[in-house]
C-alpha cells in the first residue's frame, strides 16, 4: 500500500470507520444534541468551536496538499464562528471528502518534503491532522460526559 493510501485509511478509520482507539468522529459528534453545541468546560472552547477548528486545520492540510502554499491559519479562521450545528456538521463532512480527494491526487514521491513556509514534511503534516483531530475528539468528548 502507497503511504497516501495508508494515511487515507487512517482518516477514514478515525473519522467513520472502524477505529482501534474507541469511538470515531462521527459516531461521536452525530449523537450530540444542538442544545450541547455551546458545551465547554471552564472557559475552554466550545464543543461546535473545536469543530470548526478541526475543519479549519483540514482546510489548511487539503489547501497545502493542493499546492496554495499562501493558505495559512490565522487567528479569526483558527476557530472560525459557527452556530449552526447542522453546518458545523456538513463542514466536517465536506473536510474530510476534500482532503481525502486531495491525498489521492498527491503524488507520495513528495511525501517527505518541507511543506512551504513551514518546517514540516507533508509527511508529518498528514499524520498530524489526524493526530489533531483525535485529540480534539478526546475534548469534545469530554465536554459532552460533564453535560
Amino acid at each position: 500500500m502507497r503511504s497516501t493510501e495508508e494515511i487515507s485509511q487512517n482518516l477514514i478509520d478515525i473519522y467513520n470507520g472502524d477505529a482501534w482507539h474507541g469511538p470515531n468522529i462521527m459516531s461521536v459528534v452525530s449523537k450530540i444534541d444542538v442544545s450541547k453545541k455551546d458545551a465547554r468546560i471552564g472557559n475552554g472552547h466550545s464543543v461546535i468551536e473545536l469543530v470548526m477548528h478541526m475543519v479549519a486545520w483540514r482546510k489548511f492540510v487539503t489547501e497545502r496538499l493542493n499546492g496554495n502554499n499562501d493558505f495559512d491559519i490565522s487567528d479569526e479562521n483558527n476557530f472560525p464562528l459557527e452556530s449552526n450545528w447542522q453546518k458545523a456538521i456538513s463542514e466536517l463532512e465536506r473536510s474530510q471528502n476534500v482532503l481525502l480527494e486531495a491525498i489521492s491526487q498527491f503524488d507520495p514521491s513528495r511525501l517527505d518534503q518541507t511543506v512551504p513556509t513551514r518546517k514540516d514534511s507533508f509527511r508529518k503534516v498528514l499524520q498530524g491532522i489526524i493526530h489533531h483531530d483525535l485529540y480534539h475528539l478526546g475534548q469534545i468528548t469530554m465536554i459532552i460526559k460533564q453535560f
